[in-house]
């Protein structure tokens, strides 16, 4: 029984990681460049792919929409610390330098965390047969990544 319990426990954290990623990792693309992070557009993507009920398409969009606004600061913050460290580029300054990367780090961690958050918040929402899509979604995602930049999956591991 306790084995049954720690699968379904293991199952429900990929499941989610996977979601995670896949509902909210336009946070790591470059902003400003054809990628926008529209939770109404994300929203819509992931109540047709898993078939969402009404209720869940609103909880979802309400999530996404919080995490969002939440992280909306933090990426500006990150875009004018990485251009002073770009402009630095013909008089180094490692105080300067060591500053911004310090806080480029708890920034990063606080969105980490944040994107961590939403994706379980999101998981909860979803049922068994919904997360099993989620994770061939993320298989099949991971495979087209791989092949695009020339890895094999077993590299990864």
């Amino acid at each position: 029984m306790k084995k049954s319990m720690t699968k379904a426990f293991i199952s429900a954290v990929a499941a989610g990681v996977t979601l995670l990623s896949f509902a909210v990792g336009s946070w790591s693309m470059p902003h400003g460049a054809g990628y926008e992070t529209d939770p109404a557009r994300m929203t819509s993507f992931m109540s047709k792919k898993l078939d969402f009920t009404e209720a869940q398409e609103a909880s979802v969009k309400m999530i996404l929409t919080t995490s969002f606004e939440e992280v909306e600061a933090d990426i500006q913050r990150l875009k004018i610390l990485k251009k002073q460290l770009r402009a630095q580029e013909g008089g180094f300054d490692e105080v300067v330098a060591r500053e911004s990367a310090d806080e480029i780090g708890e920034i990063t961690a606080r969105m980490v965390f944040l994107k961590a958050n939403t994706f379980a918040e999101i998981s909860g929402l979803l049922n068994e047969e919904q997360r099993s899509k989620v994770a061939r979604l993320m298989e099949k995602r991971e495979e087209r990544r791989g092949m695009r930049r020339g890895h094999k999956k077993d590299r990864l591991e």
